[in-house]
């Protein structure tokens, strides 16, 4: 029982070293460089949807780069400057892993001064608000903004701990977790033939192209945000995270929440007829629970037109936010997207969630075009 004790104790005191990251806001990467050949099979849908995506046929690179990382385990940009008078924070979008010129290092061309950046993978408005405590007035800024990624910030809200090091039976599971063999990666069931059946990628196409892409369903389905969704205790965390920036900043400095919409939220409307009607079919939206926090309910599309018209209810509720405080503006990056879509664009990597060097470049522009129009 002594032994069991002490055990115990040291699981309670030690959790980063004997478990693993115990906080989101763990970042691993200080002072690290790492070199990256970014291909096809590296998309995050495969670990997202074990089994259902059909491998690609050519994994050829798209890009091979270099990224480094400073002592806080954040990006460093491409080119260093004395100061930095614009801070961008965010998640993998705004760290962009997986190009080799983040959004923010475009916009530091396209402004002219330097632009730090604070994004860091799977970070929600928890973890965003506690770096913006820490790093936000850092040094003198004149904009701030928050990379917000409506495909999961709102759900990412409300999550609990990577690992719950306070409760001892909580922390002996993650240490038998973490010493359990994996499972192994579910496949895809076979058709007729034996031949794995593969639920994504989907046919896309726009005009003279086509697209095979892979989509992450519920990426999509938070965008369609319920009336109620304010007064959610998702929709507070968020307000959480405007506070923390406010509560760092003062007054004078100019800050925006830049709106990312997913892949889904872009191409979806593209889809082949036959492909789109099965997702329409398995579609859900976000509902209220009566504990006040968001969940999914099953709501199959039967009017497409309404459909697309709710896929902006999540940029309406975060404009809403915004709208109960002063000195803060929204810069939605939908239509900009959407119009680039329109004309055969691919902004996003087909096997991936995320924005290829095309989408970060555009969000560039249309950053700093807002940000040149002042407060």
């Amino acid at each position: 029982m002594c032994a069991l004790a002490l055990l115990t104790a040291a699981l309670m005191l030690l959790p980063d070293m004997l478990i693993g990251p115990t906080q989101w806001v763990t970042r691993t990467t200080a002072n690290r460089t790492m070199d990256v050949t970014w291909r096809p099979s590296d998309g995050d849908v495969f670990a997202a949807l074990p089994g259902q995506v059909r491998p690609p046929a050519d994994d050829a690179p798209y890009a091979a780069f270099r990224i480094a990382w400073d002592a806080a385990g954040f990006r460093l940009p491409a080119e260093p400057h004395g100061a930095y008078p614009v801070a961008v924070f965010g998640d993998s979008f705004t760290e962009g892993f997986n190009v080799e010129r983040p959004y923010s290092d475009g916009l530091a061309d396209a402004l002219g001064v330097g632009v730090r950046n604070y994004g860091y993978r799977a970070y929600g408005p928890v973890e965003v608000a506690q770096v913006a405590g820490e790093f936000a007035a850092a040094e003198p800024r004149q904009w701030v903004l928050w990379g917000y990624f409506s495909g999961n910030d709102l759900g990412d809200a409300v999550r609990g701990p990577r690992i719950d090091a306070r409760s001892p039976v909580a922390a002996w599971r993650a240490l038998f977790d973490r010493l359990r063999p994996p499972s192994p990666t579910p496949t895809a069931p076979p058709d007729e033939s034996g031949a794995p059946r593969y639920n994504q990628p989907l046919p896309v196409i726009i005009g003279g192209s086509y697209y095979d892409l892979a989509f992450v369903s519920y990426y999509a389905w938070w965008q369609q945000t319920p009336p109620d969704a304010a007064s959610s205790r998702n929709a507070d965390v968020v307000r959480a995270a405007l506070d923390a920036f406010d509560a760092a900043l003062p007054p004078e400095t100019c800050r925006a929440v830049v709106f990312i919409p997913p892949k889904e939220r872009v191409y979806a409307r593209y889809i082949v007829e036959g492909d789109r009607q099965f997702v329409n079919a398995a579609n859900q939206r976000v509902v209220t629970s009566p504990g006040g926090t968001l969940t999914f309910a099953p709501a199959p599309v039967e009017d497409e037109a309404a459909y697309f018209d709710s896929l902006y209810a999540h940029r309406d509720l975060i404009a809403a936010l915004l709208a109960e405080r002063a000195g803060w503006r929204l810069i939605d990056l939908t239509p900009a997207f959407e119009a680039a879509a329109a004309e055969e664009r691919l902004l996003y990597y087909p096997y991936d969630t995320h924005w290829n060097q095309a989408g970060h470049d555009l969000a560039a522009q249309v950053i700093a075009e807002a940000i040149k129009d002042g407060c």
